[in-house]
């Protein structure tokens, strides 16, 4: 098992969202130190007094846009200065709802910067550095149901959760021998921001389709991180779709999907 107690876990996305909800899970249940990483300064800041005044821990920020490379090399750096790091949770991530043709190439950019090209590099980071200092540490990845079906009209976003749902479980075969666990979470809906900003909220509820509140996913992301599960999909709707996905063919879950996402024209 990890045991997060009153050792320092870096959380990415945690200004909102699960991210905010995996943060305040490790100081409640697990007296664990929360270092968080997001983008909007105010919102850490109050999160970082929550933490410490309700559940006695340590918690710290580091404000970072992990779109861009320099930040993310910055987190890293500032990450290790002071603090043993043990625990790092990749959450940070950005999607796009609508037709794949109309998806602006910036934002097409950022997306990938945030999603994938930041969880490379923060987990290659990390990664050597439990290895240098022997630290048997724990990764986790946030991927996504989507990244076992094609998802018309999120075709980038569910790309992107595909490429770390395959680098997630590759990588985590390369470093087990050192000690180093990397768990690849793939949850379904949440009801965060994150679908809100896109839209989607309007077409998916909460108990729709497998949607989780972001608490509820938390618990469930924290159990798999914990017991160092090489890949855990939360929920039994979720875990049906993960394996109908492996059983039927991927030109029929994608027209299946299409008339479920197509936009209201």
């Amino acid at each position: 098992m990890l045991e997060l107690r009153a050792r320092w876990t870096l959380v990415t996305g945690a200004s909102s969202g699960l991210g905010q909800e995996i943060a305040r899970s490790i100081a409640r249940e697990h007296g664990g130190n929360v270092l968080v990483v997001a983008r909007r300064r105010e919102r850490l800041e109050t999160l970082c007094e929550e933490l410490r005044s309700k559940y006695g821990v340590q918690a710290a920020f580091i404000t970072a846009d992990l779109s861009n490379p320099d930040d993310v090399e910055r987190v890293f750096t500032e990450a290790t200065r002071e603090r043993d790091i043990h625990g790092v949770v990749l959450n940070a991530g950005v999607t796009y709802w609508g037709e794949a043709l109309k998806l602006d190439w910036g934002e097409f950019q950022a997306m990938l910067d945030t999603n994938v090209t930041s969880m490379v590099r923060l987990s290659t980071l990390f990664a050597k550095h439990f290895i240098e200092r022997k630290t048997e540490g724990g990764m986790m990845f946030v991927s996504s149901v989507s990244a076992f079906i094609p998802v018309p009209y999120q075709a980038a976003y569910s790309g992107t959760k595909a490429f770390i749902l395959s680098y997630g479980q590759a990588m985590g075969q390369e470093v087990r021998h050192h000690g180093v666990s990397v768990t690849v979470f793939a949850p379904g809906g949440i009801t965060t921001e994150l679908l809100d900003k896109a839209g989607l909220s309007n077409r998916f509820k909460a108990g729709d389709m497998g949607m989780m509140s972001a608490t509820e996913c938390a618990t469930h992301a924290l159990r798999a991180f914990v017991y160092r599960k090489e890949l855990y999909v939360p929920g039994l709707l979720n875990q049906t779709l993960a394996l109908a996905a492996r059983l039927l063919p991927r030109g029929f879950l994608a027209q299946r999907t299409a008339v479920m996402y197509r936009p209201e024209r």
